[in-house]
């Protein structure tokens, strides 16, 4: 575009510079401006059905948890009960273990009446046809390190039922 009339000391000068510049560069920034407060006005739309529609997840998650609750409580309480009978396995295995110790070392013509555990001690009574059975049976149970101490706690003979014991051992 050419411009034939003359410039005017007044469009020369900086004010007329400065207003000139507003004039073309300012359309530019308020037509820039008048589109960014369009895109957010249109996109609020978007954010506020954004928004309604995690709110309605959100209501439905919660009632989903809250049915979920009384299951979940008593599937807690099955999980606390199970650890609970695994250390009580876990322990009796130790015990089913020395138990075989002491059926192992009963001799033939010696029965085990009753057997009372605790966590240190192990309460044998039995019968044997004779006292030779009862001295193997004590013998062998000395022999065995798995004991820290086997004491012959009662002894008892008849002839119609035999000798009947009693023997205390204390676990290691």
């Amino acid at each position: 575009m050419v411009n034939l009339l003359p410039k005017t000391a007044w469009e020369m000068s900086f004010w007329g510079r400065f207003f000139r510049w507003a004039l073309t560069a300012g359309r530019y920034i308020v037509i820039l401006t008048e589109m960014v407060v369009i895109a957010a006005f249109l996109s609020r739309f978007k954010l506020d059905r954004d928004y309604a529609d995690l709110g309605d997840r959100i209501t439905g998650k919660q009632a989903v948890l809250t049915s979920l609750a009384e299951s979940e409580k008593r599937f807690r309480l099955a999980q606390g009960r199970l650890v609970e009978a695994g250390k009580i396995l876990d322990e009796q295995l130790g015990i089913t273990e020395v138990l075989d110790k002491i059926t192992a070392k009963t001799p033939p013509g010696v029965t085990l009446i009753n057997l009372a555990v605790s966590k240190k001690e192990i309460v044998v009574t039995g019968a044997a046809d004779n006292d030779a059975g009862v001295g193997i049976f004590l013998s062998r149970l000395a022999a065995d390190k798995s004991w820290k101490s086997v004491r012959l706690a009662g002894l008892e003979a008849n002839e119609q039922t035999g000798v009947r014991f009693s023997l205390k051992l204390w676990l290691n």
